[in-house]
């Protein structure tokens, strides 16, 4: 690991991540970070996202997991991404309500992000009903439900 650069570094913690090795995945970042001579200040808003979704995943630590992420999203707020790793460290700290927005403000920005999708299908949240003032079992609202997962299934 010494021969990666940062920003290899922060991939393969990203990888971690994905894989469930949080501690490892944090002590690549942080390996990341140390290596990109980074402060809170002048650290990119990947690091701190990720640095949050780790510290909150490994530490339990979701206050701090929190507050990186939403520094990385003041610096970047259009990327969904980070929005993701917000929405996992507010449900893994036990918050689903904010969860759920911070997923929603992901997919205002990239409606068909397929991983903020998997997240909501995950803890159960579905789509409106195409006609709201119509209930959710109305013919035509499964109708037009399905012919709308279809188009946005082959966007």
């Amino acid at each position: 690991m010494d021969n990666l650069k940062p920003q290899e570094l922060l991939g393969l913690g990203i990888k971690l991540l994905k894989e469930g090795k949080y501690w490892d995945a944090l002590n690549t970042i942080k390996a990341a970070i140390e290596k990109g001579r980074y402060d809170m200040d002048n650290m990119p808003p990947d690091y701190l996202s990720y640095l949050g979704l780790a510290t909150a995943l490994a530490e339990k630590r979701y206050r701090d997991g929190a507050i990186f992420c939403e520094r990385a999203l003041k610096k970047e707020f259009y990327n969904p991404a980070y929005y993701l790793n917000l929405g996992r460290v507010y449900f893994a700290g036990g918050d689903r309500r904010k969860a759920i927005n911070a997923f929603y403000n992901g997919l205002k920005i990239d409606k068909n992000n397929r991983g903020i999708i998997e997240e909501l299908n995950k803890i159960g949240v579905r789509r409106s009903q195409i006609i709201s003032f119509l209930p959710r079992k109305n013919v035509l609202n499964k109708i037009l439900g399905n012919l709308v997962h279809r188009v946005e299934g082959r966007g």
